[in-house]
């Protein structure tokens, strides 16, 4: 079989490990950990403070022996051997239909309808042959090979378990359960409903696509993981009702990830040098001669060229961790950026972080920015690391956007990737960004306001009823984190107008502190990509125009082309189930969700600017 490529973040976010995916001969599942295989130019990943809260957060389900994060396997182009590196794949489901001629009606029945219907012959994986190119097909009673088709259902439950859907069993659950004659999948007329596809058994017994959406029809999860070896733990129950998944829905595979944005550990350049060279550092230091090696390989030399051998042993003497002590990286993140340093880390091709804190008469901001930012900073290079600890089906898992800022938490209930996690997959990405410092007492005087705290209490109810929708306890980040992520939307849709960048290559964090929290509230707007080292600089660039930028979105934000519908709508409303959404529709708020930390959710412009319907909480009455 030709090898399928994927670039790194398609196989973390699309087809990580328990992903169904289409081949162009086959349907399979992307292994777990247990079927990456590597070379010797496998790349680690060096990020501390990540894997400091993978550890603390995920607990048990990581081994003992946990050594960190791996980028996915890069493909050798020299290689077509079986132990070449790459991502194996196995074959599910592992029932399939075969086009076939003749009477439609599964044995019996009038030509009339027989002649509305199509029908092919359902087979199991052990009734096919394979070509020597991977390709299977199916031997008929009159000797003829036909080509196959996997089945487009299977079975699936909430804690990400899969499974063939036991279609003979079904079909006979109220006859001959020992009966193994023919079986054919049938589709009546061109509408595709439910009850217009069926599967007949030639002994007379059928169910319909509709009684399999009906509850507990296809009984109880047998806790079968496919993607993993073994696929099933003798003592491992689960026991929750099975729902049936069309393998191609948008529901079957959402990933678990956790993103972090590496950070300078300190003013002194070499210990930062050494912390961007980690992995080649902690792989040769056992040698004796390892300083002299470090100065000798490519990707070294040069960053270590300007510092003496006692400097760098001596920074290596003298690290300490701290970037480790954090339980939030955000926290971290947001100190350094907001700390109102001139200048940030270091400008140098393997800089993880350089940023520059603009002066803010130099802005020459208009009201009512001037009172609402701190700071500006243009963070001229940005790494950032995402790391893949999980997956969920059917329900999205909440992000870790959705946890307070001092209080992160990563859903740990979601399907394994390995049955002993000794490593996790993760990408780095490198680019640009801009960080707003917004200013506490601007947003506390805000909150104080009568009208706010009314609406504050309409977005708690919306937020409750949301997780009660998903059986989850209730997450309230506060009507700031809303505010806030409102504005962060409305200066990226203006921002991609202007930097040259499209809006789905533009990605956020929000920076909102809880109740009884240190006060930190700010935005990064920022943009990245794999196996770049920085960027040209369109987005950065922008930093010395946000006040004018700020102005035109909130213009922008006060009339949308859905008006009064969208201005009208209530998150805690009865009659659809948007209760993360107050005024905010595709038409004003919402962009590409890869380019959103929450899906798309938590949004309300009636915080930012009035609406056609008034809003008494805008927090700009005026711009």
């Amino acid at each position: 079989m030709v090898d399928i490529t994927q670039s790194f973040s398609q196989l973390l976010l699309t087809y990580g490990p328990g992903a169904m995916l289409d081949l162009p001969d086959q349907a399979v599942i992307v292994s777990g950990l247990q079927g990456w295989r590597y070379g010797p130019n496998m790349k680690t990943v060096a990020e501390d403070r990540l894997i400091a809260l993978l550890r603390d957060q995920l607990g048990d389900k990581l081994s003992p022996t946990f050594s960190g994060l791996r980028q996915p396997p890069e493909q050798d182009e020299e290689r077509r051997d079986d132990r070449a590196p790459g991502v194996e794949v196995l074959l599910f489901p592992s029932w399939f239909t075969v086009d076939e001629d003749g009477d439609a009606s599964g044995g019996g029945g009038d030509q009339t309808s027989a002649a509305l219907e199509k029908r092919r012959r359902m087979v199991e994986f052990d009734h096919l042959t394979a070509t020597k190119g991977g390709k299977l097909s199916y031997k008929d009673d009159r000797g003829k090979r036909r080509e196959v088709n996997p089945i487009r259902f299977v079975a699936a439950c909430t804690k990400g378990h899969l499974q063939d859907i036991g279609w003979r069993y079904l079909a006979h659950r109220n006859g001959d359960q020992t009966c193994r004659k023919p079986m054919y999948w049938v589709e009546r007329g061109v509408s595709s409903d439910p009850s217009d596809i069926s599967v007949r058994c030639t002994c007379g017994a059928m169910l319909t696509m509709a009684d399999l959406y009906k509850p507990k029809f296809l009984g109880t999860c047998r806790s079968d993981s496919p993607w993993l070896q073994p696929q099933r733990l003798h003592d491992e129950e689960c026991g929750i009702d099975l729902r049936l998944l069309p393998r191609s829905a948008t529901n079957t595979y959402f990933a678990q990830t956790v993103t972090v944005i590496s950070l300078t550990n300190s003013d002194d350049r070499v210990r930062q040098t050494v912390q961007e060279h980690r992995p080649t550092i902690d792989s040769i230091r056992p040698l004796p001669n390892f300083i002299d090696i470090l100065r000798s390989l490519p990707h070294t030399k040069d960053a270590f060229a300007e510092f003496s051998d006692e400097e760098i042993l001596r920074a290596l003497d003298e690290e300490t961790g701290d970037a480790t002590t954090s339980a939030n990286p955000r926290v971290a993140e947001f100190d350094i950026l907001a700390s109102g340093t001139r200048f940030i880390g270091h400008d140098g091709p393997s800089s993880h972080l350089f940023a520059e804190t603009l002066p803010l008469d130099v802005l020459r901001l208009d009201q009512p920015w001037r009172d609402f930012l701190v700071g500006v900073v243009k963070v001229h290079r940005l790494r950032e690391v995402t790391c893949l600890y999980g997956f969920t089906r059917l329900e999205p898992p909440p992000t870790a956007a959705e946890s307070e800022l001092d209080e992160i938490q990563l859903a740990v209930d979601g399907a394994d990737l390995a049955r002993n996690v000794e490593w996790l997959p993760a990408i780095e990405q490198f680019g640009e960004g801009i960080f707003l410092h917004v200013n506490p007492e601007h947003l506390n005087r805000w909150r104080s306001l009568p009208a706010v705290d009314d609406r504050m209490r309409v977005l708690r109810e919306g937020e409750s009823r949301e997780a009660e929708r998903f059986g989850r306890p209730p997450s309230h980040l506060g009507i700031a984190y809303w505010a806030l992520h409102s504005l962060s939307h409305a200066l990226m849709s203006e921002l991609s107008l202007e930097c040259g960048y499209p809006l789905s290559s533009l990605k956020e964090r929000v920076y909102s502190s809880g109740a009884g929290q240190t006060d930190r509230y700010g935005l990064l707007i920022y943009t990245s990509t794999a196996g770049g080292q920085g960027t040209l600089g369109g987005l950065s660039g922008m930093a010395h125009r946000v006040g004018e930028l700020l102005t035109r979105a909130m213009n922008r934000l006060e009339l949308c082309s859905n008006d009064p519908i969208c201005a009208e709508h209530a998150p805690n409303g009865d009659h659809d189930d948007r209760h993360l959404h107050g005024a905010a529709c595709h038409a004003c708020l919402l962009i590409p969700e890869t380019s959103c930390e929450a899906r798309n959710t938590r949004l309300d412009r009636g915080l930012l600017v009035p609406t056609v319907v008034g809003s008494r909480y805008a927090c700009f009455e005026v711009i």
